[in-house]
């Protein structure tokens, strides 16, 4: 999955889930303003937080919330 792809597929499972940044940052292990920044387009998350998201998308979307 590339960066963008990853950042679709979250912004999908935000509004899906009605998580807040706060609660999907801290099931990622960062910070919050690192979630703000991807959703605001402010910048695209490294190869680690690529692998962080991936992860994350793999655990909660098959229904794990």
């Amino acid at each position: 999955m590339d960066k963008d792809q990853a950042l679709k597929e979250l912004r999908k499972f935000k509004r899906a889930s009605g998580w807040s940044y706060d609660r999907i940052a801290k099931e990622m292990g960062v910070h919050t303003q690192t979630v703000t920044g991807w959703f605001q387009g402010k910048y695209k998350p490294s190869a680690l937080a690529l692998s962080v998201i991936e992860a994350f998308l793999k655990i909660h979307q098959k229904g794990g919330k």
